[in-house]
């Protein structure tokens, strides 16, 4: 399922705590584990015309996670790369056929948390691959998942996730929890969310009926509420290990902004995320 994984350090506590879930996931699937930093500067970078400091530096942060692949027997490459570090990251991930990009995530608040500035989102919005994020509210990430939450809306943009997150729980053998959210924060008309939990009903069984026929173990259910806090409640009122929400692309304004339900859920989950954008095989 994954084979090259690409793991984003800047020396950081979270970039540290998201390694240890990437070479976790490395080891459950033999995967290779790409230790990527990068000196950021303005302009494209050249390493050598930066200094050796900092050069210094970022060979630390990746010769950690080198020395921790080495202990738990997971192949591993280091690389250092100069430049604006999503950008730099993206093109690592592309030069590499990386199918996993893992990244540290800094919540935000107030207008801050709506603008689309920093490395992980960049990374979540453009990355040609599945992103694993881990953000500053978790604390601690699991060696195996046992329950995943797959999250739907019932539209097609959600099927790329949710194969994810069947293969996932195939893998560890874990839980499925499909559930979907129908928000009633916009709408009190009966009619329209009548019609909303309908459609949630039957693609949360449709996940149930698809993790049965692989032997996967699975539960449903659809909640009301506003969509990223009642999946982030979710979450940890069911001591789950991984949320897997789907992402659709946007262009333009859009792409500035983080009003979408799976990056709220990015920056508050207690617990690693995996996005997978509309499309992806």
């Amino acid at each position: 399922m994954f084979q090259e994984i690409l793991v984003a350090t800047d020396g950081s506590d979270l970039a540290t705590l998201s390694a240890e879930q990437g070479l976790a996931v490395a080891k459950t699937f033999d995967a290779t584990i790409h230790a990527v930093s990068v000196v950021e500067t303005a302009d494209d970078g050249d390493l050598e015309s930066v200094s050796e400091e900092r050069r210094d530096d970022c060979r630390h942060f990746v010769d950690a996670i080198e020395a921790d692949a080495i202990d738990r027997d997971v192949d591993v490459v280091t690389a250092v790369r100069a430049g604006r570090p999503s950008r730099e990251l993206l093109a690592y991930a592309d030069e590499n056929e990386v199918d996993l990009v893992v990244v540290g995530t800094h919540g935000r608040t107030g207008i801050r948390r709506w603008i689309m500035g920093s490395v992980a989102t960049s990374v979540l919005r453009d990355a040609r691959c599945p992103t694993l994020t881990v953000n500053a509210s978790v604390t601690s990430v699991p060696r195996a998942f046992d329950d995943i939450l797959v999250a739907t809306d019932g539209r097609p943009g959600a099927d790329a996730a949710i194969d994810r997150g069947l293969d996932l729980a195939e893998a560890y053998g874990a839980t499925v929890h499909a559930v979907s959210v129908v928000d009633d924060t916009h709408s009190h008309m009966r009619v329209v969310l009548d019609e909303f939990e309908r459609v949630s009903e039957e693609s949360t069984a449709e996940i149930t009926t698809r993790a049965t026929e692989r032997g996967v173990n699975a539960v449903s259910a659809v909640e009301r509420g506003l969509p990223h806090e009642t999946l982030v409640a979710y979450a940890s009122d069911h001591d789950v290990d991984l949320v897997v929400i789907g992402t659709e692309s946007r262009s333009g304004l859009e792409r500035l902004v983080i009003g979408s339900v799976s990056q709220r859920v990015v920056c508050e989950a207690p617990v690693p995320v995996l996005t997978v954008r509309a499309g992806l095989a």
